[in-house]
């Protein structure tokens, strides 16, 4: 998957391929980054199923509409919670 800057993001299009790399080396992330990122989508997420959607499109690189077939959540719901993330993420 390559990067493509999100509409509606607040954040430059240079701190967002930041935050995309950012996700793409999760196996090589400290602990506690990788617990800032969890304690994020948990707090953007309204449900635990939306939780996992985000988790899976942000980390695990999964197509929005794959997640919304599987799981169930809309796929304009996802964009506006990646859209979230990528605003609120500390850098």
């Amino acid at each position: 998957m390559r990067f493509k800057a999100l509409k509606g993001c607040r954040r430059p299009p240079e701190e967002q391929r930041l935050i995309w790399s950012y996700l793409g080396a999760w196996r090589t992330l400290s602990p506690a980054r990788q617990e800032t990122v969890r304690e994020l989508i948990a707090d953007i997420a309204r449900s635990p199923l939306e939780g996992r959607a985000l988790y899976d499109v942000l980390v695990r690189g999964a197509a929005p509409q794959t997640v919304n077939f599987r799981l169930g959540i809309s796929v304009q719901r996802i964009y506006a919670m990646r859209r979230e993330f990528y605003d609120r993420l500390p850098l």
